[in-house]
């Protein structure tokens, strides 16, 4: 019998071992690689900025500085993957850098939304692009299921793994050292059960109101512990470990969607090229054109010729009425160009070069509908003041100007690519007016506006971030004595805003430009 035990407990040990030399071979999850023990701790403690950063917190300095210690996990872990061929790739660092500055530098908060869905879509984009996880190319209309995959698959898919590698580490302890073992199977346990705890004392404490009542008392006893705000943290930052850990292995380990399956998607677009008739294509230029021809030539006679307006028709009127319409027509010009351009069939060398200058007409066209856009809501604004969706408007239609002249010069030579430079010129127009500092351009043009027509809305500037706080002193001394009334009582609440205390990872130049014009 003793024999038999012997063997039984050879057996034992002989398993345990196995199991931790299957964990350390590559085909067993990669488990025990220094790589991806370093990227388990790395992860954890991304949490944990992620808590310290942004929980309760005004967003601030604490995005580029997230943003920073995100990068250093990946290129500390994807190293050896990492593609010094993907040019655009690169690339998008510096919009992705720039984008999570504006955080410090400014304070729109429409802007801030914005850029937080544009910095989460291009650090989508860049990762898989400069690991070469992607399976489509960037300027592929189906690298969309690239990053759908990043989202759905990456970050989910693995986040079970860091479990598994603690567990395979408390296996090798215990072969390594028997002696050690207990005590670490019971803090495994307590820090299993920690969640748990928490979850069930904020249920106990809403069924019985004495239990309530005493766990109430424990800030008391503990000082300013707060169990529901510590739970919430320990939540967070589980989420953003796992996360963080799961879309970083699945990089590293260069995971794709099946290719075998995929890559048709990317070439379903091509099946279309090339199908449209070019004689129907014709026709339904030349119609278009005879159109915005009439259109444009109106345009010239009332909006920028001698001709007056209709009786009855004020310049802020009839630029209040067609402004967005014309926006309209030059979105679908830019779809129907685009079109034009990616599906029509080669012709006779007639119908090409007669397709050429029906649509360099349209695209003069639209030229004139973009001006025309442009000059009316320049009216508009002299009627009734600036804000920040009439110069992001404007914003808009220089971005439509340059997407046409790219469209012009595609006209005329045929391999120049559409999507490539129109991805990239997005990327750089949205990058770049978020750097022209909106809210105070909105507040100098609107004073401006004001000492020329004795006309202001003060109440608008509410709505504006603290880039306003230096030029709105001017008013505050203004002779108008309504004016300035107004003026003071608004630099009064954003002082009184200020002085709380929000941390220092909400800190912000337009926070501290305004507490030092306003003598804090």
């Amino acid at each position: 019998m003793n024999e038999m035990d012997k063997m039984d407990n050879s057996n034992g040990s002989n398993e345990t071992v196995n199991i931790i030399e299957q964990a350390e071979k590559p085909g067993y999850l990669h488990l025990l690689t220094l790589s991806d023990k370093l990227l388990a701790a790395g992860a954890l403690v991304l949490g944990v900025l992620f808590v310290w950063f942004f929980y309760g917190k005004y967003p601030g300095i604490s995005i580029p500085l997230f943003v920073i210690a995100f990068y250093a996990l990946l290129f500390a872990y994807t190293r050896p993957v990492l593609s010094r061929e993907a040019k655009f790739g690169w690339f998008l660092s510096i919009p992705v850098l720039m984008l999570s500055l504006t955080y410090l530098l400014f304070g729109n908060e429409i802007l801030m939304i914005l850029d937080l869905l544009a910095l989460i879509v291009l650090i989508l984009l860049q990762t898989i692009l400069i690991t070469g996880a992607n399976t489509f190319k960037w300027h592929s209309p189906a690298v969309l299921i690239d990053l759908l995959f990043g989202v759905f698959y990456r970050c989910m898919a693995h986040v079970i793994k860091p479990f598994r590698i603690a567990g395979v580490l408390l296996r090798r302890n215990h072969s390594e050292n028997t002696g050690k073992s207990a005590g670490v199977k019971i803090l495994t346990g307590l820090l299993i059960s920690f969640p748990l705890l928490l979850v069930l004392l904020a249920l106990l404490s809403s069924a019985d109101m004495v239990f309530g009542n005493l766990i109430e008392k424990l800030p008391d006893i503990f000082g300013d512990l707060n169990l529901e705000e510590l739970f919430g943290k320990v939540i967070v930052a589980l989420i953003i470990f796992v996360t963080s850990f799961s879309y970083l292995w699945s990089l590293g380990h260069g995971e794709k969607p099946a290719d075998s399956q995929m890559k048709g998607l990317e070439a379903a677009p091509s099946l279309l090229k090339r199908r449209w008739d070019p004689v129907v294509i014709i026709t339904l230029t030349a119609a278009v054109d005879v159109l915005y021809v009439v259109f444009v030539a109106i345009q010239f006679a009332y909006l920028f010729g001698k001709f007056g307006l209709p009786e009855g028709f004020t310049y802020a009127e009839y630029a209040r009425s067609g402004f967005f319409e014309l926006i309209l027509v030059t979105l679908l010009n830019i779809s129907l160009l685009a079109c034009t351009l990616t599906f029509t069939k080669k012709g006779s060398l007639a119908a090409d070069n007669g397709l050429k200058v029906l649509n360099t007409i349209m695209i003069g066209c639209t030229f004139v509908m973009l001006f025309s856009a442009q000059y009316r809501m320049s009216l508009y604004e002299e009627a009734y003041g600036y804000t920040f969706l009439r110069i992001m408007t404007q914003a808009f239609m220089v971005f439509m100007l340059v997407l046409f002249i790219i469209t012009l010069a595609r006209v005329w030579a045929e391999r120049l690519p559409l999507l490539k430079p129109y991805i990239a010129v997005a990327i750089i127009a949205f990058t770049v007016v978020n750097y022209i500092n909106v809210d105070k351009m909105i507040v100098k043009k609107n004073i401006e506006r004001y000492y020329s027509t004795n006309v202001i809305d003060i109440g608008y500037f509410r709505t504006l971030s603290n880039d306003i706080v230096g030029e709105l002193k001017k008013l505050a001394g203004d002779k108008n004595p309504d004016v300035a009334a107004e003026a003071e009582e608004l630099l009064d609440q954003r002082k009184k805003s200020l002085s709380r205390n929000k941390g220092w990872q909400s800190f912000n130049l337009p926070d501290y430009r305004a507490r030092k014009a306003l003598g804090e």
